[in-house]
């Protein structure tokens, strides 16, 4: 605002006014809405969406200020006895010129030119007369029709009901405007909210017009149930509060469960940073903490992460046993099969993913190689060339170095008499063959024997057995078969060069020997019981930690799914289930949700665009609104924007609800915790300084703002 202090009352010259900005603000938080020490001016326009206010500098002066996006309030206000039962909401939205503006400038500008060489000011009583600085102390302050308020009669004190519209205007009636503040604004923002009970309510902070002027007394509150089944933009710049506001959104969402037993609601959140997870000087604790108000600690909350943590003694580990479990004699089935090689198989993909960028020949094929199991049961061959192949993989795990998990290696009936006889002819195999036969190999010896074996195919002696293994074997189409199927050979060939295994290496910090099932289906199990899951994503590489998250979507949207399409009957309503309601907060959501993908196979995508049916929430947080989706977009109902650095960026918000009020200011006001905020019961933007996140926090005793 203006370091010039207008004058109090018309006739008082600047030096005698007294009182700071924050006294008046702090008086007019005991008045009522309706007199004269919270009026601003007068409408001179009215249309159904806009309105034209005359305002005196004092007036301006009286009320702390009308700041740019400021709430009045428009009344007709003629019988002083009473106050007005109707009136309309307005938004203060810029300045705009009064018809007498050209001679109001004409006089600023002469008095200016008297005082040119001396230190006065233009408008000090001596070079100004009085009525000459009257005219120019007014000024036009161009406004948005929010709605109209109606308020019910018989009630202390009154209770205002809000209209996002007005039915009519009269262009020959004057109407009184006031500025409301502490009380008599947090009744307007109730009145125009569609929150239903104040039970599922939490505070979020504060109003606040302009980062120069103090917050305004009126609490600003979330209702946790708008954030249910829907979706949730965090925009702004990196360091102005993303990540805090989340934090409030997730406390408030556990928070449930205390004023509504009943409700447990799920939430994911993947931690890049590890500060949802872990105490940090930056937080007065962590999310994590919401859990002490629990009899048990692990019951509300859950953390992942790779590694444990000193002050976390619940955490949960998140990787695999790369070997998997130990596979039977005869084919189990193909579901226990899959089961018990369920961590081989993420194994897999995450070697993969290691093995992407190298380009040799060798690589390749293992890259491509999918250890599948058999189909049928009754294939006794085909169950023992595919445990063949897992012995080898397994074999190449521990010659890369993999702790070697609580099972040793099974050759039981892989290796037949002429096999072994014709490798024991080989001088580096044959110290091995007698300990095929009884399956006495250690994980040492099996990597050393894996080597050896796959030199000993390349051999001559190895082509001649194959030739008279085809000679006396035929499969069931008739064809001679080899005796080494070509997923066997793609993996023996990775002992071609010992790059592959370097390489392989480098992927042991998600490999766990002693862990037994998958974490995902922990997580899935922690979402559907209600609990809020920290995945702490810190420590690992980024593309693996992406990669991670992806697997954990992709069996959550599963889950959720199948509840949907796979209902379940309440005993007590005898009515069919909804799924159990999940939230998911993703940060540095322009790469998993890029403008113009649409890949119904990304799990990502397909959470934004269907999770709602499926009772999943989506709080996606980025940088640049630009780069998401257009259509998520539209369909998303809550909106927390901070600080944006182009108009490329306000452009594309001003697209959407009342957000082009706020275009300028997004831009030019850069402050932490400074946020324009609409959620699906509120019905107009409204900016508000965020409260600093805080685990013992109540609705009423916040107030620290970030």
């Amino acid at each position: 605002m203006s370091t010039n202090q207008p004058d109090q009352t018309r006739d008082q010259a600047p030096e005698d006014l007294a009182g700071s900005l924050s006294d008046i603000a702090s008086e007019h938080h005991r008045q009522r809405l309706f007199n004269e020490g919270r009026m601003v001016g007068d409408v001179i326009e009215l249309d159904y969406s806009h309105a034209l206010v005359l305002v005196h500098d004092s007036a301006k002066q009286r009320v702390g200020g009308v700041q740019q996006g400021a709430l009045i309030v428009a009344a007709r206000t003629s019988d002083t006895s009473r106050a007005p039962t109707t009136c309309l909401l307005l938004r203060v939205l810029k300045g705009s010129p009064l018809p007498n503006d050209v001679q109001a400038k004409q006089a600023r500008f002469d008095a200016a030119q008297r005082v040119a060489d001396s230190p006065d000011n233009w408008d000090d009583r001596k070079n100004t007369d009085l009525f000459t600085q009257d005219m120019m102390r007014y000024s036009g302050v161009r406004c948005r029709v929010l709605g109209s308020l109606e308020q019910s009669q018989g009630e202390n004190p009154p209770a205002w009901q809000f209209h996002s519209d007005v039915d009519n205007f009269y262009a020959g009636q004057g109407m009184k405007v006031y500025k409301p503040t502490g009380m008599a604004l947090e009744a307007i923002l109730r009145a125009a909210s569609r929150a239903t009970s104040d039970a599922t309510s939490a505070q979020i902070g504060r109003v606040r017009y302009a980062t120069s002027a103090p917050s305004d007394s009126a609490r600003v509150v979330i209702t946790s149930e708008d954030f249910l089944a829907q979706r949730t933009a965090l925009f702004g710049m990196t360091r102005t509060g993303k990540s805090n506001t989340a934090k409030l959104i997730a406390q408030a969402v556990f928070q449930l469960r205390h004023s509504t037993p009943s409700v447990r609601v799920g939430q994911l959140i993947f931690d890049p940073n590890g500060e949802y997870a872990n105490d940090n000087p930056q937080d007065a604790g962590c999310l994590r903490n919401l859990a002490t108000s629990e009899s048990d600690p692990r019951s509300g909350v859950a953390t992942y992460g790779l590694f444990p943590h000193p002050y976390d003694e619940y955490r949960r580990i998140t990787k695999f046993n790369f070997f998997g479990a130990a596979l039977p004699h005869q084919h189990p089935g193909t579901a226990a099969a899959e089961e018990a090689l369920r961590g081989l198989q993420q194994g897999k993909e995450i070697l993969n993913h290691h093995l992407a960028g190298e380009s040799s020949g060798y690589i390749r094929p293992f890259v491509a190689l999918e250890l599948k199991v058999p189909p049928d049961a009754t294939d006794r061959g085909g169950w023992t060339r595919f445990r063949r192949q897992v012995l080898i993989y397994q074999s190449i795990l521990a010659s890369a170095g993999f702790a070697p998990p609580n099972y040793p290696p099974d050759t039981t009936n892989l290796f037949s008499e002429k096999i072994r006889g014709a490798m024991g002819n080989d001088p580096d195999l044959a110290p091995h063959v007698g300990r095929l036969a009884s399956s006495r190999l250690d994980w040492d010896s099996l990597h050393k024997f894996a080597s050896s074996f796959a030199d000993w195919f390349k051999s001559d002696a190895f082509k001649a057995f194959d030739r008279d293994y085809q000679s006396r074997s035929e499969s069931k189409d008739g064809i001679a078969r080899s005796w080494a199927d070509q997923p066997l050979l793609d993996l023996l060939k990775f002992y071609d060069n010992t790059r592959g295994r370097n390489v392989a290496s480098d992927a042991r910090i998600w490999h766990n020997a002693e862990q037994t099932g998958d974490y995902v289906q922990d997580v899935v199990s922690d979402l559907q019981a209600g609990r809020l899951v920290i995945i702490d994503q810190s420590i690992g590489s980024p593309d693996m930690n992406r990669n991670a998250g992806e697997r954990i979507m992709q069996a959550l949207f599963a889950s959720q799914q199948k509840a949907f399409t796979e209902p379940k009957t309440d005993s007590e309503t005898g009515q069919l289930t909804k799924p159990p309601s999940v939230i998911v907060y993703v940060e540095e959501a322009h790469t998993l949700l890029p403008s113009g993908n649409d890949d119904l196979t990304s799990p990502w995508v397909r959470a934004a665009k269907e999770g709602a049916k499926f009772n999943i929430g989506l709080v996606y947080s980025t940088q640049e609104p630009s780069s998401i989706q257009s259509n998520i977009l539209k369909n998303t109902e809550n909106w927390f924007i901070a600080h944006l650095n182009n108009t490329d960026e306000t452009r594309q918000l001003a697209k959407f609800n009342d957000f082009e009020d706020f275009a300028d200011t997004l831009i030019s006001v850069n402050e932490v915790g400074y946020l324009r905020m609409r959620t699906r019961s509120s019905r107009f933007t409204l900016p508000v300084q965020v409260d600093k996140f805080a685990v013992s926090t109540t609705l009423e005793g916040q107030t620290d703002a970030v």
